[in-house]
């Protein structure tokens, strides 16, 4: 058994950044310091171990200017054999469907076709997770991840992973050869210092000129970033510094003042909107994800397509919820299977036939994988883990939405793609009102199984779901030792809030992934987000953006935290949150 194992690796800027667009639309990154994108590292670290204990050999691959070399360079250094840089001004812009074409045609320069294929779960600074599926659905293999744990079997023809879910864990086996997304928590990641690396020379350069034929960059992309608008300046902070028992009185007067503790208006949400019965179609794909995201997600579909003059058609799976009509659904088929390979393969025959005008789905692992292959399937890209949707008006309407894109921005992303194809962050969209029932038309899709694919123990852990739709939510830094957890539970249950983290936090398992909150975990938007002992970072506050009053705890005065909170504690959390308790609790008690 000699596995050839490549790993793809991301340059990416180190921290945030600035988020602007250059003068060719593309997200500017010059002047910024880079680094081997975080969930990349494992990947690598991961080629390496499998090729040595197999005597097989590893190669890294990476797409990116000249100064990308750089994470190939630390790559060698961390062992693995070989490393091509591809790299032409042709490629600048690309999205994730030509990002995905392009290093699948570079694969296919390697002298020996790899047995396995390792990507990083995800990327900090787009957070696509699409390249992955998408490079699968290319080079005609199975797909599995993200994982926490992968080792060939006996016969070295099969892997046995196990997949890290939201919820849970996962164990499956999957046939080589394959593309597997490696999870964080997977391994240590590769990091070797700067004096170490070998010279530019030891990297293989290759240009477009060495791939097959194809359309790059942002000519060949179906998806665009058209402009990024500067985050809402919502938070105006005040900042307490002092005694701890006098900053936490003020810090409750503060929030008194803002409305936090009383009962939220009952504002009257917008119903589901009643649609065209013949008109163009939005197809809302209702995977196995939370009843709570099914029913955001249908609302925003209906929302479409009375905007096209149009009606919704729900594609789900057999486990999915089936409470579909109150929600958006006007018509619905459901697949007989969920394997994401197949059920991409014949829902790219089925839309075909139907030519839906967009095609959405929730930014979860099964609905990401589907639509991503499907996107490969159709040529039509895919716009990920938007955060609202909106329709460009035309003589073609065309679908956009929004996402985070650093430096405290908004990228609106355009698809020219037909059909239009994105995924959604649910928690981030409004829950409508349900409109009156009705009994809906059924129809069977027939979907074969993937003999690539066995499935064996699915383990439920974490109720990371509950974050969605919680009210209050405190967030845990890497400020906050885990043996101190316990410390938060009097603030956790005074408030009924659920429990978050940050990357760091969920990378050393301090508490579940499926509390992550951030650009590559969770969004949320709760009513109050109590910020305990975590930095700022950006990325981690975009999946937060939209909690209604924020409160930090935090001892440096200069953390990035305090410019993005309504109310700021310079304390140590330990001191202070128990007065913040007192306080509250008379709070709680008299509703004053």
């Amino acid at each position: 058994m000699n596995l050839v194992v490549t790993a793809l690796v991301k340059q990416v800027p180190k921290g945030d950044h600035s988020g602007r667009l250059d003068a060719d639309g593309r997200l500017e990154r010059a002047g910024a310091i880079a680094e081997m994108n975080p969930l990349c590292r494992r990947a690598v670290a991961q080629a390496v171990r499998l090729a040595g204990e197999s005597g097989g050999r590893s190669t890294a691959i990476t797409m990116g200017p000249p100064a990308a070399a750089d994470v190939l360079r630390e790559a060698l250094a961390w062992g693995v054999d070989d490393a091509l840089h591809l790299t032409d001004p042709a490629l600048a812009g690309s999205d994730c469907l030509v990002t995905a074409r392009a290093l699948a045609s570079t694969i296919g320069l390697l002298e020996d076709r790899p047995d396995l294929i390792l990507v990083g779960a995800s990327s900090v600074d787009g957070s696509t997770g699409a390249v992955g599926a998408m490079l699968a659905e290319l080079l005609g293999v199975p797909f599995t991840g993200p994982v926490l744990s992968l080792e060939p079997d006996e016969t070295g023809r099969r892997l046995r992973t196990t997949v890290q879910y939201d919820t849970g864990t996962e164990e499956v086996v999957v046939d080589l050869p394959a593309v597997v997304a490696v999870a964080e928590r997977s391994c240590p990641p590769a990091k070797a210092p700067a004096e170490s690396w070998p010279p530019a020379s030891a990297v293989r350069r290759v240009t477009t000129a060495d791939l097959a034929p194809g359309c790059w960059g942002l000519p060949g992309s179906p998806t665009k970033v058209a402009q990024v608008h500067p985050a809402p300046l919502t938070r105006d902070p005040v900042i307490f510094r002092g005694r701890p028992q006098t900053q936490a009185s003020r810090a409750v007067t503060e929030l008194l003042a803002r409305g936090c503790f009383e009962a939220p208006t009952a504002q009257a949400a917008e119903v589901v909107p009643t649609p065209h019965p013949l008109g163009t179609e939005v197809v809302a794909l209702v995977g196995p994800g939370p009843v709570a995201g099914t029913r955001a997600l249908l609302g925003a579909a209906a929302a479409l397509a009375v905007q096209v003059g149009g009606a919704v058609t729900a594609v789900r799976t057999v486990q999915s919820d089936d409470d579909l009509a109150r929600w958006g659904a006007d018509s619905v088929v459901t697949l007989t299977a969920d394997e994401p390979r197949p059920v991409a393969a014949v829902l790219a025959e089925w839309i075909r036939e139907r030519s839906p005008w967009a095609v959405l789905g929730a930014a979860l692992p099964w609905d990401r994988e589907v639509l991503a292959r499907l996107a490969v399937a159709s040529g039509a890209g895919l716009m990920s883990d938007l955060v609202s949707l909106s329709v460009k008006p035309g003589t073609t309407p065309r679908l956009a939405g929004l996402k985070p894109s650093g430096g405290g921005t908004l990228a609106e992303i355009v698809s020219h793609g037909s059909p239009q194809i994105a995924t959604l962050r649910t928690g981030l969209l409004p829950l409508r009102e349900p409109r009156a029932d009705r009994e809906l038309t059924d129809h069977l899709l027939q979907v074969p199984a993937d003999p690539a694919i066995h499935r064996a123990e699915r383990r439920t852990g974490s109720d990371g779901d509950a974050l969605d739709r919680a009210e209050v939510v405190i967030g845990i830094g890497r400020g906050v030792q885990p043996e101190t957890y316990a410390e938060l539970e009097p603030m956790r249950v005074l408030l009924g809030a659920e429990l978050a983290a940050t990357r760091k936090v969920t990378d050393e398992g301090w508490l579940p992934h499926g509390r992550q909150v951030g650009i590559t975990g969770r969004s949320i938007a709760p009513r109050m987000y109590l910020a305990v002992g975590l930095s700022g970072n950006l990325n981690h506050l975009a999946g937060a953006s939209r909690a209604g009053t924020v409160l930090a705890i935090n001892t440096d005065p200069a953390a990035e935290i305090f410019a993005q909170c309504d109310v700021g504690l310079v304390a140590d959390w330990r001191e202070v949150m128990p007065h913040l308790v007192d306080r509250l609790r008379v709070v709680v008690g008299t509703g004053r």
